[in-house]
């Protein structure tokens, strides 16, 4: 399966935060990105240079954010793509959206987006000329592009944690909801004054993801896993859902103290799981390896 890097003239430039090459279990999640653009035939390149989308300088000062926002599109100018599309990541979809304009604008010598498979414009990134994965997907889906499975993701009971930067700075709710619900028969959600606009941090927001303050993550990501605790306890949920890289780091030990037999998984891994792809051979297990599960009865989707 080809992964282009640095190919100068593809139409799009891939960005990803960088944890999706190295870390678990956001490994899987650029697994789901690989085998999408496959499936798809998108014309496509990852950059070596503008290979982190996650802007650590949002949480140090702006000369710094503005430094790393500026390569992206000084990538996107030296590869002579038309528009960019972005991975999950939440303090990137932050600073693309409230500061890219500001920090790095205007672009215009990119073109507005339009999706090349649907057709689509993208009118909401017609200044940024940046896409998030999370629109692209639901396109996709909307317009019957993919083929999907969704008892390949039987073994896992869904709910969605609303990363803060994604939901209550940019609005980004129902499309990663439209593209879980179209890969996965069972979904629940947390309570209704735990997400969306009123989600709870996964206790590790404004950079205080490393271990020396593990504690201080426990207590402050407590109101979030006491949320996932309640559907796992009601529904049997066994898979917290979300669209950033800090969170899908920083979510895991903190399930493991407060919930335990609750994973985490980027949205791109389940739609990795249920794409069918043209030629494919028989598929026993999932993208961790994992052979796949039935499970009766079906959720609230």
């Amino acid at each position: 399966m080809e992964a282009p890097i640095n190919r100068k003239g593809a139409e799009v430039l891939f960005i990803p935060p960088s944890a999706d090459y190295f870390a678990m279990p956001h490994w899987f999640t650029l697994l789901g990105y690989l085998m999408l653009f496959h499936e798809i035939g998108l014309d496509y390149t990852w950059s070596a240079y503008a290979a982190e989308g996650g802007n650590f300088g949002l949480f140090h000062s702006m000369e710094l954010a503005k430094r790393l926002n500026t390569k992206i599109y000084a990538e996107a100018k030296r590869l002579g793509v038309k528009w960019i599309l972005g991975g999950e990541c939440g303090h990137m979809w932050r600073v693309v959206h409230q500061y890219m304009d500001t920090f790095s604008g205007p672009a215009d010598f990119l073109e507005e987006p339009v999706s090349p498979i649907t057709g689509t414009k993208f009118e909401n990134a017609k200044s940024t000329k940046m896409v998030h994965i999370c629109e692209f997907t639901a396109d996709l889906i909307k317009n019957n592009k993919l083929k999907l499975d969704l008892s390949r993701n039987d073994g896992w009971k869904v709910t969605f944690h609303d990363s803060c930067n994604p939901a209550r700075s940019m609005g980004l709710i129902e499309e990663p909801r439209y593209v879980i619900k179209n890969v996965c028969n069972y979904f629940y959600e947390m309570p209704e004054n735990t997400i969306k606009e009123r989600t709870f941090c996964c206790g590790s927001g404004a950079g205080l993801g490393s271990d020396e303050n593990i504690e201080m993550r426990f207590r402050g990501g407590l109101p979030r896993a006491n949320a996932v605790k309640y559907v796992h306890e009601k529904y049997g949920v066994n898979l917290l859902a979300c669209i950033c890289a800090i969170d899908k780091a920083s979510l895991p030990p903190l399930l493991e103290y407060w919930v335990p037999g609750v994973e985490v998984a980027g949205i791109h891994e389940l739609v990795g799981n249920a794409l069918v792809m043209k030629g494919e051979k028989e598929r026993t297990t999932n993208l961790r390896g994992e052979p796949l599960k039935e499970t009766e009865g079906k959720g609230d989707v």
